[in-house]
């Protein structure tokens, strides 16, 4: 297996060490990627990626990969510490023959989203391929091009998804996404989640949108809102400017005394958050509505996408690196091809696979 190319993480968008951060590279038709494209298979199933010793494994997921189309997208895993000081080398390795490892391998796409979880907006599905979502009026996963690859359009009528079974830390929580809403006249949440019955169900009444970033129509801002069961909504004030059809990276985090919200990386609300406690147990994520009492409302018109939550309290260095990452992968990293790698053998072996 050779190693084809190097991308080199600029430690200048990275504004403190980060401990097994989750990274996305966006391959191009760059001149970095040429001996990649020469050489792997399209779906790129015989990616490796290494730290710079060349002995250490990254954890990777293929999400894309067009060796025709020259376009891609990957996440990884960055075991240990991603350094503020230094720049950090990736080595990519491809031998055209490798296949695609199982998602449960110790290196395969699981291993990206033990304890942070993305849904893809394609399948419907988190990355572990463990929570299924279910869909709500006629709702139709990856049916919008979003920041990131795919995303979904919600009509701010009657779509949402739902997923059940998750179990959150009931003292932190972080829950993101990348979205572009086409209606800023009411109210939406982006998501919400909660403890609740089935739609209609009785037990509904006692959701308490005790974790949901509201946008406000007087003020045309993000706040922060969190709800303990039983108990009124804690409203932490502070706004943020949100205009229509304009792009943003949005971050909640709930921990155990403070709720904070961060848009485009940067903290934008903050507020005391000693009452409200994540129940613990089956939990349910509402994206694109909330539900309120027998009835779901709120709805979000708009595309969202890239929906990812873990029970951890995500730092701000973390948050700010990783909207650097993703509103722009070119200037996050740069990448060269090693000397030599793209060889005419490669080549040669490149027409053999598009021809398969």
């Amino acid at each position: 297996m050779a190693h084809v190319a190097t991308i080199t993480i600029d430690h200048t968008k990275v504004p403190g060490d980060l401990t097994d951060y989750v990274g996305l590279i966006v391959p191009d038709g760059s001149a970095g990627y040429s001996a990649l494209y020469a050489l792997c298979l399209e779906g790129g199933g015989d990616i490796r990626l290494f730290k710079s010793d060349d002995t250490t494994e990254l954890a990777r997921e293929i999400v894309t990969f067009s060796v025709s189309a020259e376009t891609g997208e990957i996440h990884y895993k960055y075991s240990g510490t991603l350094s503020s000081s230094v720049d950090t080398d990736i080595h990519v390795y491809a031998d055209g023959s490798s296949s695609e490892p199982a998602a449960t391998a110790t290196y395969g796409s699981e291993a990206v989203w033990v304890d942070y979880k993305l849904v893809t907006h394609t399948g419907a599905t988190d990355s572990s391929g463990n929570e299924t979502l279910t869909a709500n009026g006629g709702i139709s996963a990856g049916d919008a091009t979003g920041q990131i690859g795919a995303a979904t359009n919600y009509d701010g009528v009657g779509d949402y998804f739902k997923s059940s079974g998750i179990n959150l830390n009931a003292t932190s929580a972080t829950m993101q996404a990348w979205l572009r809403n086409s209606d800023i006249s009411a109210e939406f949440r982006p998501w919400s989640v909660g403890e609740t019955a089935a739609e209609g169900g009785s037990g509904q009444s006692q959701f308490g949108n005790i974790y949901s970033p509201q946008v406000n129509l007087s003020s045309n801002g993000i706040r922060g809102i969190a709800s303990p069961i039983a108990s009124t909504n804690r409203i932490i004030t502070g706004y943020a400017s949100f205009a229509q059809d304009t792009t943003y990276m949005l971050h909640q985090t709930f921990g155990s005394t403070t709720l904070r919200g961060y848009l485009n990386g940067s903290q934008v609300y903050s507020g005391s958050n000693a009452s409200c406690v994540l129940p613990t147990g089956e939990l349910f994520i509402y994206i694109g509505a909330r539900p309120d009492g027998n009835i779901i409302k709120s709805h979000y018109e708009g595309w969202l996408g890239e929906f990812r939550w873990t029970d951890d309290t995500l730092s701000v260095n973390w948050i700010t690196t990783e909207y650097n990452n993703q509103n722009s992968p070119s200037t996050f990293y740069s990448v060269a091809a090693v000397a030599g790698g793209s060889t005419s053998a490669q080549a040669a072996r490149r027409g053999v696979i598009m021809m398969m």
